[in-house]
């Protein structure tokens, strides 16, 4: 058995070491880095503390490229084999599940270790730079592990129940999402009971209180905003690390015991209609109906994006993260200030996420249900089948990049007056 687990990490490892994907990502993230550290330096003489500056660049850039990671690289490490049908032949050769898991995940999670260990050293030149301490960077490394082994875990799990890539990379950004809304949405609550005056009144209110603010420590993100302040004298081991490495390592628990019931599950190559309705009743507005001018569009925008009913999904997100967003701002400030900086953070980064996936599984489902020769084969230059299925694809995407748009182009001072 343990040769078989060997194969398998050594294999994980092999196909990263050989992928000119991974290694234009590590490059893309030192170049990030540098850029941060020219911005620190540049910027050094109209405001203090650089190196502080240049560390804040730093936590926030390893918090989104974990992120995406998790969505990207956890998500997928039992799934392909799905997809490719290999799982039963690693069960025939007598290998474990958890040993499975461990084997195809193992290795993926060392790389993930080590492209954050290997930040470690640049980090220091904070020190140097001046207004920041070797303790908020230790502390924040710490709380990257923990947010790291959370991503593994939810990416563990699943890929586990996932039956195919796509599936899983959407479960995870469920699951992210989660994690990142209801602390935030606790730290307005939070604020809104404090400003009322439930603070002290007695025993429900008081529990109520507290169960609150624990729920707004599990988040990374608030983490990392108290390790970025000045004078910030806290123990590592805050309730965010615990809670993020407790939480992975249940969910990884969690995969294994659920892997020999989702494990062998058949995987159907039909394509999902996803939120598509048929035509009848009252739901025919969400009908793909007859096919448009440009058979393309059409099929891409209904059978690729999800068509009208992923469209109102993503608009009632968007304005569901503006509403929280608001929320915690106006019960914190007691206004609305213009600090809107986290929601247009996260906004870009879901939007970015949303667009490569619908632009991927655009080609991917011509190439898993082999029909991507037969449509090069119509009387239509490749450039035009291409560029309608992408534009087709992205039609449905529209909704987050116009309210990101928005959000960049409009006047702080129109958030200040919003009240």
């Amino acid at each position: 058995m343990l040769p078989g687990v060997l194969a398998l990490i050594g294999r994980s490892l092999r196909t990263d070491s050989r992928s000119r994907q991974a290694h234009l990502i590590r490059l893309g993230l030192l170049g990030l880095i540098y850029l941060a550290l020219w911005l620190a330096i540049w910027r050094q003489s109209s405001f203090g503390a650089p190196g502080l500056r240049f560390f804040y660049g730093i936590g926030y850039l390893n918090l989104v490229v974990m992120s995406l990671l998790g969505i990207s690289y956890f998500a997928t490490s039992i799934s392909e084999e799905k997809e490719e049908e290999a799982l039963g032949l690693m069960m025939m050769a007598w290998i474990s599940a958890l040993w499975i898991l461990f084997g195809k995940s193992g290795g993926r999670l060392f790389q993930a270790a080590v492209l954050l260990i290997l930040q470690y050293p640049f980090a220091l030149l904070a020190i140097t730079m001046g207004g920041v301490t070797q303790d908020q960077i230790s502390a924040a490394f710490v709380a990257l592990a923990a947010y790291m082994m959370l991503l593994f875990g939810l990416g563990l799990v699943c890929s586990t129940i996932g039956a195919s890539n796509r599936l899983a990379i959407g479960w995870t950004i469920v699951g992210l999402s989660a994690y990142v809304l209801v602390p935030l949405f606790a730290v307005g609550t939070r604020a809104t009971l404090i400003r009322i005056g439930v603070a002290g009144s007695g025993f429900p209110s008081d529990l109520i209180l507290m169960l609150v603010d624990k729920v707004a420590q599990v988040s990374v993100f608030q983490r990392m905003g108290i390790i970025l302040t000045t004078g910030f004298d806290e123990s590592k081991l805050s309730l965010q690390v615990i809670s993020n490495f407790s939480l992975g390592l249940i969910l990884c628990l969690l995969a294994w015991l659920l892997f020999g019931s989702y494990a062998l599950r058949p995987v159907t190559a039909a394509t999902s209609r996803g939120m598509i309705a048929r035509s009848r009743g009252r739901m025919r507005w969400f009908s793909p109906g007859r096919a448009w001018t440009n058979p393309f569009i059409w099929k891409d925008f209904y059978f690729v994006s999800g068509g009208l009913g992923m469209v109102a999904t993503r608009c009632l997100f968007c304005v569901g993260l503006a509403v929280i967003s608001l929320f915690t701002d106006f019960a914190i400030n007691g206004r609305l200030n213009a600090d809107i900086s986290f929601y247009q953070l996260f906004l870009s980064l879901a939007v970015a996420i949303d667009a490569g996936r619908v632009l991927a599984r655009s080609v991917q489902d011509e190439i898993r249900e082999r029909t991507l020769s037969s449509l090069l084969m119509l009387p239509r230059t490749s450039a035009y089948v291409v560029y309608s299925k992408f534009a087709g694809a992205l039609l449905g995407w529209l909704p987050g990049l116009v309210v990101d748009a928005l959000v960049s182009v409009t006047p702080h001072e129109g958030w200040r007056n919003f009240h």
